[in-house]
């Protein structure tokens, strides 16, 4: 089985706050998905149902095992890498949460915990899985009334989410319509996470129609970064990939991801992770 996505804009309220659901997948990854983050009122909601491997989030290590269920929202930087012999199968939702006009945390109060809460790491306790299962088979039948469905089971998804924060919370809602706010998010991590050997301030204010100076602000305003924070976080989190998945020297992958020198690169890799490429490429055998 491939990587299986549903693109689709589900819009629902729930709990008086707005949300939605951008898009669905599950699937065996047995590649590396690079490290990135997403923007503002955007999180991503990953559900392990087998297979083993590690994710770094915000520089931190951490298993990744059947039954692992850990959210990343805004700004939370984080890659994930499956063990060879025994890949991940995942089930990941990408939502969006509409932080204008929130009500106050008595009326929203699951509105309220995600913003607050923008990384959480655990095991399920909900027994979750039935309820991704049945949200595939709705949209892979596709019978009458089947988006109906799809909100219902989101909200029972929510509500066994935030269950499992807090063993007692409740949940929120979606919106609709992308916005060209949104487009340029989705374009400046697409060229973050596939672009970066040749990663240039110029040539991304050209992709998303900005000037150099307002793709500055725009990526202060919606990711808290700078071009070169955000340059250095997609070459560590490439050299990440290639450590993990490629036989290649470490040179090689050095001067694959455009650093002048071996040396150069060891010392980037070292002050961002705390350790070295060799050391990091020996955790992984």
């Amino acid at each position: 089985m491939g990587v299986e996505t549903f693109s689709i804009e589900v819009t629902f309220r729930f709990n008086h706050a707005l949300f939605r659901v951008e898009s669905i997948s599950r699937g065996i990854l047995e590649e590396s998905m690079p490290e990135h983050s997403h923007g503002h009122g955007n999180y991503e909601i990953h559900y392990i149902s087998s297979g083993k491997g590690s994710a770094v989030i915000d520089n931190s290590f951490y298993s990744v095992l059947p039954n692992t269920l850990y959210v990343t929202g805004p700004h939370v930087i984080h890659s994930q890498t499956p063990d060879k012999e025994d890949p991940l199968t995942e089930y990941c939702i990408y939502l969006s949460l509409d932080t204008k006009n929130i009500p106050d945390s008595k009326k929203s109060p699951l509105a309220h915990f995600f913003l607050n809460q923008v990384f959480w790491y655990g095991q399920d306790n909900q027994n979750i899985l039935p309820v991704l299962n049945q949200i595939f088979h709705e949209l892979t039948a596709q019978e009458l009334g089947y988006l109906d469905q799809v909100r219902a089971l989101l909200c029972q998804f929510i509500i066994a989410l935030l269950r499992n924060y807090k063993q007692n919370v409740n949940f929120p809602t979606l919106s609709a319509q992308t916005t060209l706010s949104e487009r340029r998010s989705l374009l400046i991590e697409q060229y973050f996470i596939y672009e970066y050997a040749t990663l240039s301030l110029e040539s991304l204010a050209n992709r998303i129609g900005l000037s150099p100076r307002q793709t500055q602000r725009f990526l202060r305003e919606h990711y808290g970064k700078t071009f070169s924070q955000k340059k250095r976080e997609s070459k560590m989190a490439a050299a990440l990939q290639l450590l993990s998945s490629s036989q290649e020297s470490i040179t090689s992958i050095s001067e694959k991801l455009g650093f002048s020198s071996v040396e150069y690169f060891s010392s980037s890799f070292r002050k961002y992770y705390k350790l070295s490429p060799q050391e990091y490429r020996r955790r992984q055998t």
